[in-house]
């Protein structure tokens, strides 16, 4: 066993020999075991666009932790038995999804609760006060059920088309409709429609901004209530730029070229929308910061003693 630190408690993690030996075992046993679950999610994240940032999460829950790094390794060492129950418990709930179709999106789920399980067992349940963060944050790497993902693509894409076609009639001589998803139009003898697809539904920059989002909201101090705040913001947000995207899509479609709408000015379109979006959550981050002051108020009742702790001072 190596020495502690000065000022490190006595049963605080130490990566010493044995440490090292048994998380080399618990990692290769972990990759053996999960292998064909990370051989389909990388094959999710290479081949669907709607999962592509899938290979930057993992090393994102990395740099969290990285960023805790000194607190966790001051962080006692207690309670592994925990991650010991949740590790058997994950490996007993993913054999159980292997005998049947139906349950395919648990196998992922199983996997990242063995990684808690294995994090836990190796450094103790008090690491969960900084690990829990990262640890969420593997699940914006998992794809949503096909159901489920349909479910709610539907909806944002005719929510999408609505709007499109309602801003869209303001044009003169433009007469449009909305049937389903589709944009159904004529001008000046030209018939046609716009297929609003679920790439265009806006589920790739909602889930995209929320990763995005959740990352800025925790990596600065800020209170609680501005963090709610932010995340709540996160679909919305993408909810409008994708709205706007769609809008000017249909309209280089209908006036411009069908072939702007499609291919690389499509994708270029997406990005820039995506983008906006990002600047549009830094600039209400920008503004909860600016707007409310959190400072200490230093106050005595009459008896000298502190009146209070701190108050919230509006600007």
């Amino acid at each position: 066993m190596s020495t502690l630190p000065v000022n490190m408690p006595r049963d605080a993690i130490v990566f010493d020999r044995e440490s090292q030996i048994k998380t080399g075992v618990l990692a290769l046993l972990f990759v053996l075991v999960f292998y064909p679950i990370l051989l389909d999610l990388q094959y999710h994240w290479l081949h669907e666009l709607d999962w592509s940032h899938g290979p930057i999460i993992p090393l994102f829950s990395i740099y969290l932790l990285y960023l805790n790094w000194d607190k966790i390794r001051r962080t006692p060492v207690r309670h592994t038995w925990v991650g010991l129950v949740l590790l058997l418990g994950a490996l007993g709930a993913y054999q159980f999804t292997l005998f049947s179709l139906q349950f395919l999106f648990l196998r992922p789920v199983a996997m990242l609760v063995a990684v808690l399980g294995i994090a836990i067992y190796l450094c103790g349940l008090p690491v969960m006060r900084y690990g829990w963060l990262p640890w969420l944050y593997l699940f914006f790497a998992i794809p949503l059920p096909k159901r489920a993902y349909l479910a709610i693509t539907e909806p944002l894409r005719q929510i999408a088309a609505t709007v499109a076609t309602s801003v869209l009639s303001l044009i003169p001589d433009l007469e449009i409709q909305r049937l389903g998803s589709t944009i159904q139009y004529m001008y000046q003898r030209n018939v046609g429609q716009v297929e609003v697809a679920d790439a265009c539904s806006g589920m790739r920059s909602t889930i995209t901004l929320l990763a995005i989002g959740v990352a800025v909201t925790f990596m600065t101090p800020r209170p609680t209530w501005q963090r709610v705040i932010m995340l709540l913001s996160c679909v919305p947000i993408a909810m409008f730029c994708n709205v706007i995207r769609v809008i000017i899509t249909s309209y280089l479609y209908i006036f411009v070229d069908p072939s702007y709408a499609e291919g690389t000015p499509h994708m270029v379109l997406g990005l820039v929308m995506m983008m906006i979006a990002f600047g549009m959550f830094q600039f209400l981050a920008w503004m909860l910061q600016h707007f409310v002051v959190e400072t200490e108020v230093d106050e005595t009742d009459d008896d000298g003693r502190p009146a209070a702790e701190g108050g919230v001072v509006a600007s």
